[in-house]
């Protein structure tokens, strides 16, 4: 299992991003996705729908949370891949640190979503879900991907 990363603010806020995968069969235990071809050597099932959680401002450095339970609760009423976006580095320190990641994040999560596409996953079977500045990350992916993702919910 991967778990979030810690940051603290003391080190800087530089951004590094991890991709976290939950299944049905694994919903207590993320898998480590990395964004080059990982994906294919992963538990990821391109058949199924594809849930991406993104978080927002983290002030002292800490994992969310509220986004195990959010992962229990999407596998528990569906089977579908839950990928939560790590980005507790960069959502560290002074708010405006964290905001001026949030294009650099848009587009690492995007390039994650394009490897996707490129296995064959289709567009309108990605749902992002982002809360707080998360929700404006996954609006800034969306218009990456003009507006050919399924869905995008900001919470």
């Amino acid at each position: 299992c991967t778990d979030f990363q810690t940051a603290n603010f003391l080190r800087g806020s530089k951004l590094k991003v991890q991709f976290l995968l939950f299944t049905s069969s694994s919903p207590s235990c993320g898998e480590l996705v990395l964004a080059d071809d990982g994906i294919k050597n992963s538990s990821f099932n391109s058949s199924l729908e594809t849930k991406i959680i993104i978080h927002g401002f983290r002030a002292l450095g800490t994992k969310p949370s509220w986004v195990e339970e959010l992962v229990h609760a999407i596998l528990h009423i569906s089977q579908v891949n839950v990928i939560a976006v790590d980005w507790v580095y960069g959502s560290t320190a002074a708010y405006p640190s964290a905001v001026e990641n949030v294009t650099q994040l848009a587009l690492s999560i995007s390039r994650f979503i394009s490897k996707l596409l490129a296995l064959g996953v289709s567009g309108t079977s990605i749902h992002i879900i982002g809360v707080s500045l998360g929700a404006h990350v996954g609006g800034l992916v969306g218009q990456f991907h003009g507006g050919q993702l399924g869905r995008i919910t900001g919470i």
